[in-house]
């Protein structure tokens, strides 16, 4: 008797979920593996890390739905697939292979747990009254007021939109990627936006001092006023005048914030961008192996060591106990590398990727940091470019310590730092410099250094402005994806969602779309600078 297809549940709809199904393709075209997904929030995946352009109102959150790679409206997903969301997994029962949930259940052969990060908010002390006279005492993080949010999914993304639409005072407390990332997306487009930083910089931990120094000129030049060495000391609160004789009269309503250093700023929002903690809980009450800060232990295709037939990808997964990144490329390596586990076990081959000119690409492994790879952090702006990655505190004066190279023109906002072992590719920061970054990044994933001589990182940024992309030149900085790929796409393609099932460009920050755009509105038979025939 022939086996039935191999039925795969995936705990979380997010975008690593969508990339997960998305490798899986070749199983579920063949009959060989079927695959529910189980999502917490309303709608099916979407690209998470696109919520910034929502809430300035760049685009409508309609626009970052993943399913236009799965399928349409009328066809949701594709053979095979099975999508449920706004459901609750409440436990694993690992011994019958099944997960329970909102009062029902659904049984498994493997387990994919997507179920990402939740983010740390601080209990902030709340102050004030909601009419007659009542006052508001201290709160615990489940009473907070509202005006209090994290900007981690649609719902928070289209109130801060609102606030912008409506000129509200907004403060971004967290000076790291998010944070800045947050408040950057908010000046963009005019909006009074207060960023509060702990730090005498933003992006302190990853930045050397000098770079810190030039991103805080840069962030006030854009409209922030950044305050660095400042928290949150308390919430001030008040009942809404309109919300009298209604079901929402008195329910406090944030209406400014005192801060460490004694001011007094209003705000109706407080974006909290304090930190993110992995969603472990159900591998943890199922007795899987589990980090101490958070984080599910996974060998290098996701298999949980405790069980194999439990996977584990995305912001949730702890590979070789190395504690999450939160970045989305490990996500999408991780995905791959779990795919490529569970299509062996479906008897499916796995696809050979293949670049530009036809050649094999090698499949990038999900590797801790301390075996060579850097995880570059890119800063999602669309007009700062920040990247950096790995160590930058290097002592440029020792003899015996690693290289370093640093080249700043303050005026022009440009700034470029390297730290190289070798060959080796030890750190990077690039401000102001988006070819460099690009190519650092990039070449961050093997820890190499893209040119033997650091002036040539220079000398192609400046020569960038003068010539079109070459095809090995990278266009989409999260994916890595080159203009090559893209224009490889682009001709079989007739929407940058459709390239970005093709190639991945565009399906991470969005700064690289209206490129795209323009590849596929151009002449069908353009290619970049130096394509082969």
């Amino acid at each position: 008797m022939s086996r039935g297809p191999l039925r795969i549940v995936v705990v979380g709809g997010g975008p690593v979920a969508a990339r997960l199904v998305q490798e899986l393709g070749p199983a579920l075209e063949a009959g060989a593996a079927h695959v529910t997904i189980l999502g917490e929030e309303p709608v099916p995946a979407y690209q998470r890390i696109r919520l910034g352009d929502v809430a300035s109102g760049r685009i409508d959150g309609a626009a970052l739905s993943l399913l236009d790679a799965q399928g349409d409206a009328q066809d949701p997903a594709p053979a095979g697939v099975v999508i449920r969301c706004g459901v609750t997994v409440v436990a694993l029962d690992r011994e019958r292979k099944t997960v329970m949930f909102d009062g029902a259940s659904v049984p498994y052969d493997r387990l994919v747990l997507a179920t990402g990060a939740q983010a740390v908010i601080p209990d902030f002390p709340v102050s004030g009254t909601v009419g007659r006279g009542i006052s508001v005492p201290a709160r615990g993080a489940g009473d907070r007021p509202v005006g209090v949010m994290a900007l981690r999914d649609l719902a928070e993304a289209r109130r801060l939109h609102q606030a912008v639409r409506d000129a509200e005072p907004v403060v971004v407390l967290g000076g790291g990627v998010l944070g800045v990332e947050a408040a950057l997306t908010l000046a963009e487009v005019g909006a009074a936006v207060t960023l509060l930083h702990r730090g005498h910089v933003p992006l302190g931990r990853q930045l050397d001092p000098d770079s810190g120094r030039l991103l805080l000129r840069q962030l006030r030049a854009t409209g922030i006023q950044v305050r660095p060495d400042c928290g949150v000391q308390e919430l001030v609160v008040a009942a809404r005048a309109q919300d009298r004789a209604t079901a929402h009269d008195g329910v406090p309503h944030l209406t400014a914030i005192r801060t460490t250093q004694g001011r007094r700023i209003p705000a109706t929002l407080l974006v909290a961008c304090t930190g993110v903690r992995p969603r472990d809980e159900l591998a943890a009450a199922a007795g899987l192996d589990t980090l101490p800060r958070g984080g599910i232990v996974v060998d290098r295709d996701g298999r949980c060591p405790d069980d194999p037939s439990v996977f584990a990808v995305g912001d949730c997964a702890a590979v070789l106990g190395s504690r999450p990144s939160g970045l989305i490329g490990p996500g999408w390596d991780q995905a791959r590398a779990t795919a490529g586990a569970l299509l062996m076990e479906a008897g499916v081959p796995v696809a050979v990727d293949r670049d530009a000119a036809g050649r094999p690409v090698a499949t990038p492994t999900p590797t801790p940091t301390p075996t060579g790879r850097l995880d570059p952090i890119v800063v999602k702006s669309h007009t700062l470019s920040v990247a950096c990655a790995g160590d930058l505190t290097a002592d440029p004066w020792d003899p015996n310590g690693p290289s370093v190279t640093t080249w700043a023109d303050p005026g022009a906002g440009q700034y470029l730092r390297l730290v190289t072992q070798g060959s080796r590719l030890l750190g990077f920061v690039a401000i102001g410099l988006p070819r460099s970054a690009a190519e650092l990044s990039r070449h961050a994933l093997t820890g190499t250094l893209p040119v033997a001589e650091r002036s040539a990182l220079l000398a192609m940024e400046h020569a960038a402005a003068d010539r079109e992309l070459g095809p090995e030149d990278v266009l989409c900085r999260c994916s890595g994806a080159t203009a090559g790929q893209v224009h490889e796409a682009a001709q079989e393609c007739t929407t940058v969602d459709e390239v970005g099932g093709r190639c991945g460009a565009g399906t991470g920050c969005g700064t690289c779309r209206d490129r795209i755009e323009q590849l596929l509105a151009g002449p069908p038979a353009r290619q970049p600078a130096g394509s082969p025939a």
